[in-house]
């Protein structure tokens, strides 16, 4: 090219860089790669170190690694200025790790001279593998940084902590280096402050998370998200509200997070007045629109028992995702209308909204709530289409369901055919078996659970306990009753308590009955005498009959039901006179007899 063409070659790329370099600082990723190809590849130019920063920076925000490995070449080929400038393989490196392609990031960075490192690129590597939660190469990358005598900033120990928020074993790393933060006075970045709460909340250490947020000054809305996160993850509503209050008085702004947290801290209250109340937040703050506001909101007003309001969410949102189908789908499920969420399901896949995993486990949850085996079968043909047989929460659903519609047979090939089997499925595959009258072979896979070395919880208890109260198997649920506190240190509930009294009671075992209630924690008498009475007015006993109105009484002096229940039983038994005394109890103590009374459902 000669000087006289030089001159106005030089004058448009300058145009075109400029132009390039407006559309990534403004956000128009597509734009900035549109013009390159488009106009300034068309005109001919090769481009300089001004031009490639901005597409780099474009191909990491759209993650387009493909089209970022071809501007990595155009950038080489334009140069040894171009290939070598600090600034064009930083932005390089960036794109790489940004797009998840970390060897390429790596063979970029170890291939650039020590000389040319910048604090940038430095940090793009370390931040790449915290991202991807290797710490060891993190630590690594961060130990020859500061051989390399290279001053770490505070958005090098924020790539460095957001590894150690999402690793337990690295969560003491994270508290060194917050002694590092402090030490070099880096404590005072915000971005670093919010780093280290976050890796403290994920941690469950909540206490120092709430120390460090008081001291933290110009606390920004993901600094209050981060605290309330943490009392979320406890599941301390009432903190989420009062951090809530405390932030609207300082006058910080709301953005979509924290609003998703004050949704799920209303969901956990359970209270309409407060999920009302939230809406109009969400409202205020032009949120109402987002799908996962909306499917937020879905939830809470599902949870406090309001479909109809879920459902004008549901409708006000033009463009739903799965993610929105799948919450008024559970929405209806926890309000007890699985039909109407098996309409949800329709209309979803006449809409071409593909269901993801959490979309199936709701349908399979309402097939099973409403016995509809067949529907369970076009369920699991979407399961399989989707590849999802063989996961582990997938496969517990359709073993649920279906047990829960009486094809028990179908469940247990499903529950033989998966390999890694937890807790969840060996549960849901004994309470069918209970639930379906199937005792023996419940207590047979309870028996294969324990051998494989998966260790039972209560609810597995609960399971089996019922599964031989139905089957009147005396011996096995004695034998299961005494090994939750002696084998697995659990305490025995209420529902353990019940089922054993019930089924000592159905068999007979009169005496036995007696003992076991006589064993029992005191305070827990009172809710299993119902069978208790019922069995011996049933074998015409009443040699006991004392003891256990005295017992009765004891408990709760101020209940008159169970002056009624002992007066009403001793009249069966012909005892006139004592069931007399027991409706004087009721007078002499001033008890009140509650009025019975019925329901009757109106209208078609």
């Amino acid at each position: 090219m000669s000087d006289a063409d030089a001159a106005p070659a030089a004058a448009s790329l300058n145009h075109w860089n400029r132009l390039i370099q407006l559309a990534a600082a403004s956000g128009s990723y597509a734009d900035c790669l549109r013009l390159y190809a488009g106009s300034l590849v068309a005109a001919g130019l090769r481009g300089d170190a001004s031009t490639f920063p901005s597409l780099a920076k474009s191909c990491a925000a759209l993650r387009l690694p493909g089209l970022g490995r071809a501007i990595h070449a155009r950038a080489f080929l334009s140069g040894a200025a171009v290939s070598r400038d600090a600034f064009v393989r930083t932005s390089l490196i960036d794109m790489y790790a940004k797009c998840g392609r970390l060897p390429d990031a790596r063979r970029l960075f170890d291939e650039t001279p020590r000389s040319s490192r910048t604090l940038v690129a430095w940090n793009c590597m370390v931040s790449a593998y915290g991202r991807s939660s290797q710490v060891e190469e993190a630590v690594a990358v961060f130990n020859a940084m500061r051989r390399a005598e290279v001053r770490p900033s505070g958005s090098t120990l924020v790539g460095l902590l957001s590894g150690c928020a999402d690793s337990v074993s690295a969560r003491n790393l994270g508290v060194c280096l917050y002694g590092l933060s402090v030490k070099s006075g880096l404590d005072a970045d915000l971005l670093v402050s919010n780093s280290v709460l976050t890796m403290l909340v994920r941690g469950n250490q909540l206490g120092a998370a709430r120390s460090l947020f008081d001291r933290v000054e110009n606390k920004s809305v993901v600094t209050w998200s981060a605290m309330a996160s943490g009392y979320l993850q406890a599941k301390d509503c009432i903190e989420v509200f009062d951090l809530f209050r405390v932030m609207r008085a300082a006058e910080q702004s709301m953005d979509s997070v924290l609003l998703a947290n004050l949704t799920t801290a209303a969901t956990l209250f359970g209270n309409l007045l407060v999920a009302k109340a939230v809406h109009a937040l969400v409202i205020k703050g032009g949120f109402q629109c987002q799908n996962d506001l909306a499917a937020s909101l879905v939830n809470l007003y599902a949870k406090c028992g309001d479909p109809l309001a879920a459902k004008e969410i549901f409708d006000s949102v033009h463009y739903k995702n799965a993610v929105l189908w799948t919450s008024m789908l559970n929405g209806y499920v926890e309000c007890g209308c699985p039909d109407k969420a098996l309409e949800t399901f329709d209309a979803m896949l006449c809409a071409k909204v593909e269901p993801n995993k959490a979309t199936l486990l709701a349908v399979l949850s309402a097939c099973a709530n409403l016995g509809y085996p067949n529907l369970g079968l076009q369920v699991e043909e979407h399961v399989i289409a989707m590849g999802l047989q063989s996961d582990l929460q997938v496969s517990t659903g359709l073993v649920d369901m279906y047990c829960k519609c009486g094809s028990i047979q179908h469940a247990r090939e499903i529950f033989d055919s998966v390999s890694n089997r937890d807790l969840a499925i060996w549960s849901a595959m004994i309470n069918g078996y209970a639930c379906n009258g199937e005792g023996s072979e419940a207590v047979t896979l309870f028996s294969e659970m324990q051998n494989r070395g998966v260790r039972p919880d209560a609810i597995v208890f609960t399971h089996i306990l019922t599964a031989c109260n139905h089957c009147g198997l005396v011996d096995e649920g004695l034998n299961c009753f005494h090994s939750i506190a002696m084998e697995y240190s659990i305490k025995p509930s209420i529902e353990h308590y019940m089922c054993m009294m019930d089924l000592l009671c159905k068999a007979g075992h009169l005496s036995s009955a007696m003992k076991f209630f006589k064993e029992m924690p005191v305070q827990l008498r009172n809710q299993v005498l119902a069978p208790l009475i019922s069995a011996h007015r049933a074998h015409g006993v009443d040699s006991s009959i004392e003891f256990v109105s005295e017992e009765l009484l004891n408990l709760d002096s101020q209940d008159s039901g169970h002056c009624i229940l002992i007066s009403n039983m001793l009249s069966c038994l012909g005892e006139w006179k004592k069931a007399r005394n027991y409706r004087r109890i009721i007078s002499k103590q001033g008890l009140v007899k509650k009025p019975g009374c019925s329901y009757i459902e109106l209208g078609a």
